[in-house]
């Protein structure tokens, strides 16, 4: 990628406004896959002074400022000691820790990357997104709309509801981006979610309608799992692989969670 400017701004309404004075100006997270992109870009802006690195107990929830970083998320206590710790577990499978110390919150869900370890364990729970200026989108209704939302975001707020919750990645070596992730948590409902397709990470609503009116055995809800779940091949694996993984980690994950 290229950049014809940088500019650190002090104000949501400069950060808004310099956004939409161009199609070709961006908002920069932690800045990690700008090598990885040939798109040029008339402006970076970086909201690194406008109070976004902060996680916080806002009581009924906890809201993440988009510029927290993923080591700041893995190693908070506030994150730690929620649903058994599962985001903290799942985060720290992230590269290496030099890596989760720049990649910002914010950037992988706004980004919506297939291979995002962190969309997938969030999916498993109740988390909305704040938008400036005015908009408010649950984390579902966002992986599922087609593009991105124009405007910034600014804060990651997970509802304060224990669940209990499985995480597993699957990957070739602990540095290399997963072949598979899923996540299942059991609270009122369950919630199954499956990332690194390699789309970007989605509920299988199917299986968890099975299992939501009734359905108690884990073995046909791997199937409906199996059947249900769109996959596609990569240079890491064939979609049919894939597709296994997924069917055995749904068993093995709802029998973690209904211990």
């Amino acid at each position: 990628m290229k950049a014809n400017s940088f500019v650190s701004v002090g104000s949501w309404q400069e950060a808004y406004k310099l956004l939409k004075a161009s199609p070709k100006n961006k908002i920069v997270g932690g800045g990690l896959w700008l090598k990885k992109g040939n798109a040029e870009v008339d402006t970076l802006i970086d909201l690194s002074r406008l109070n976004l690195n902060k996680i916080e107990d806002k009581g009924d929830y906890i809201e993440i400022g988009s510029m927290v970083t993923q080591r700041e998320l893995e190693v908070s206590p506030l994150i730690k000691s929620f649903s058994g710790g599962i985001i903290s577990k799942a985060v720290s499978q992230i590269m290496g820790p030099a890596f989760r110390n720049v990649a910002t919150v914010g950037g992988s869900v706004y980004g919506k990357y297939g291979f995002s370890d962190l969309i997938t364990v969030l999916l498993g729970f109740e988390v909305e997104l704040q938008f400036y200026p005015s908009a408010t989108l649950s984390l579902d209704e966002y992986v599922k709309k087609p593009g991105f939302h124009d405007g910034i975001l600014t804060h990651i707020r997970i509802k304060k509801t224990e669940r209990k919750a499985f995480f597993k990645k699957v990957a070739i070596t602990a540095l290399d981006y997963p072949i598979i992730n899923v996540c299942i948590t059991l609270g009122e409902n369950y919630k199954i979610v499956v990332g690194s397709r390699p789309l970007v990470a989605t509920t299988l609503d199917e299986t968890m309608f099975y299992l939501n009116n009734g359905g108690t055995n884990f073995d046909e809800a791997a199937n409906v799992a199996y059947n249900e779940v769109k996959v596609g091949d990569s240079i890491a694996t064939k979609g049919e692989y894939r597709k296994e993984l997924v069917k055995a980690y749904v068993k093995r994950g709802l029998e973690e969670v209904n211990k």
